[in-house]
């Protein structure tokens, strides 16, 4: 028997390229899941390129995986993979992220020492090596201090960027968030502070059932609450309204996009909470949710078509439609 030829496996013309194009086509658009999957199999093929891990890190980064998406950056920087500073930038969020501000405060120094800091970035990098010093000298007093006991000017060192923000209210979730009601107060009444970061605090307080009534200040609302009585997202009616009225269309029709589009759905009203949107029709929110899943994906969904399958007027879907976006926009901080 003769022996069989070694067969030599020949990938598609430019398939490296088209899935580095759809893996960012897919970042971009936030579909982080869809995303990662294509990155790895460009490695796999053998490219290695910087947007390549770049796209990997952030991808991790957005879906949680923060000691990988370290791991990813830390490479890159010591390689020299990609543009130093962006990549510096993302390893820093990150660090912060996962509260290792010495590490943060070692990286920044050890940047100012070979006098590579770029000037139009020099503000951002100072305040963060500002920061993570005050957070190493003694992290703990820092945040167990009462409010009225506080410097004057700790407040705003603490909470003048969404990094910093973020990062204080991380460092509350083992801690009395009663020493520091006035501060997280003061992110929530200001109608300037980033509304994810505004979540943030609203749903701290929920895990720790306070019973004092704040005032939340978003697009141009203001509302008091009593983040204890607040319900969780996936329990308000209104959420599950709108749901069904998309499961019994889109989620007949393509399973897997009802399942992403919901994803969008409880993105969005994470943005706004504790407000709902406006106007608060279920039919009207599963139909924009339907339209813009598709278009997301580069599905064609003619706009007729899905207002009347939700039996809807058009000039309404358009606005419904364009809030999603603007939501969306927003979702993901840039810190």
């Amino acid at each position: 028997m003769s022996e069989k030829k070694q067969r030599k496996v020949i990938p598609f013309p430019n398939l490296s390229e088209r899935l580095v194009d759809k893996g960012l086509d897919a970042l971009k658009n936030k579909r982080f899941k869809e995303a990662l999957p294509l990155f790895y199999e460009v490695l796999e093929l053998g490219e290695d390129r910087a947007e390549i891990h770049l796209g990997i890190a952030l991808c991790l980064m957005e879906l949680g995986d923060l000691n990988e998406a370290k791991t990813v950056c830390k490479k890159m920087l010591h390689e020299d993979i990609g543009d130093y500073f962006t990549v510096l930038q993302v390893y820093l969020t990150i660090l912060i992220q996962l509260r290792q501000y010495e590490e943060v405060q070692q990286t920044i120094e050890a940047v100012l020492q070979e006098n590579h800091l770029p000037h139009d970035q020099a503000e951002h990098f100072y305040k963060l090596l500002d920061f993570s010093r005050k957070m190493n000298e003694d992290e703990g007093s820092i945040f167990e201090e009462d409010d009225d006991e506080s410097e004057p000017g700790e407040p705003k060192l603490l909470l003048d960027t969404i990094n910093q923000q973020v990062a204080y209210i991380q460092s509350l979730k083992d801690r009395n968030v009663s020493r520091h009601m006035q501060k997280l107060q003061t992110i929530l009444k200001n109608p300037e502070s980033h509304p994810v970061v505004q979540s943030m605090i609203l749903h701290l307080l929920m895990e720790n059932e306070t019973a004092k009534e704040v005032k939340v200040a978003k697009f141009g609302h203001m509302m008091a609450v009593v983040p204890s009585e607040l319900e969780d997202l996936s329990e308000m009616p209104f959420t599950k309204k709108v749901l069904n009225a998309l499961d019994d269309i889109l989620g007949q029709e393509n399973p897997s996009l009802y399942e992403a589009v919901k994803e969008i759905w409880i993105r969005h009203l994470y943005v706004l909470f504790p407000f709902l949107p406006e106007p608060p029709e279920a039919r009207l929110w599963a139909a924009a949710l339907h339209y813009t899943g598709y278009e997301m994906h580069g599905i064609s969904a003619p706009a007729e078509e899905v207002c009347d399958s939700y039996d809807i007027a058009q000039d309404e879907l358009v606005q419904a439609v364009k809030k999603i976006y603007e939501i969306e926009e927003i979702s993901y901080l840039q810190i």
